[in-house]
């Protein structure tokens, strides 16, 4: 009856939960996890380094969560043309404090019918009180495959950002530096995927000053070249 279920589960016959998109973070203070939030990054006047094609400044909402990182790859191949798994390095996190399920950043559900939707199925780990560990992908609340006699060395515990559903992402890359000209990439973000006609690369010319202006928000470049950008952000994007 049990395996009967998780037949009917894949075959979709039962909701899955969905999320924002997650990146992996460190350094949050236990207060701050689990609180919705606009998020603005880096801070006012601290002094930073990126080189060409990084963030140089973001704009986000959502929440901090806890998340773990499996160092391995999983796949398991079920009835009815699934194929369960789990990808090394790639983050899994909890949706709240009271989930004992992680929601993965990445489909692990894959039907191989085109007839049939693929889905983001909960992860649990369990064991942790005799140093083993069991990871489980969980399929209308049951385990419909698990991974056994595993360690805390097969897993990183970390934190993680899932960007709210629907909101709006504002980001400033660093897109390299010409003679007296750096030149940016802006980027717009909704549900995690980037809104092309909201994509703009513009340039600022040195020789005219250090101050970047755009969108609201004020950067001071402290030095530039091809490779990095040295800067302090002055004021975040404005709503």
């Amino acid at each position: 009856m049990k395996h009967l279920l998780i037949i009917l589960i894949l075959l979709g016959f039962v909701s899955v939960a969905s999320a924002g998109t997650m990146i992996e973070v460190s350094g949050v203070e236990e207060s701050e996890l689990y609180r919705f939030m606009s998020d603005d990054k880096p801070e006012i006047d601290l002094e930073e380094t990126v080189y060409m094609g990084d963030r140089m400044l973001e704009q986000r909402s959502g929440k901090y969560v806890e998340c773990l990182v499996p160092l391995f790859d999983e796949s398991a191949n079920k009835i009815g043309g699934w194929n369960l798994i789990i990808k090394a390095n790639k983050i899994v996190c909890k949706q709240s404090k009271q989930d004992k399920d992680y929601l993965p950043s990445y489909i692990n559900g894959i039907q191989e019918d085109p007839a049939f939707d693929s889905y983001r199925y909960d992860v649990r780990l369990s064991g942790k009180k005799d140093g083993k560990y069991k990871i489980c992908l969980r399929v209308g609340g049951l385990n419909a495959h698990c991974k056994k006699k595993l360690s805390s060395s097969d897993f990183r515990f970390t934190q993680g950002f899932i960007s709210e559903e629907s909101s709006m992402q504002k980001v400033i890359e660093y897109a390299g530096k010409k003679d007296s000209f750096i030149k940016f990439i802006y980027t717009e973000y909704s549900d995690g995927y980037i809104r092309d006609a909201f994509t703009r690369e513009f340039d600022v010319d040195l020789n005219e000053g250090n101050v970047v202006a755009y969108k609201g928000a004020v950067i001071e470049i402290i030095k530039a070249s091809n490779a990095t950008i040295t800067y302090k952000v002055v004021r975040h994007f404005q709503e």
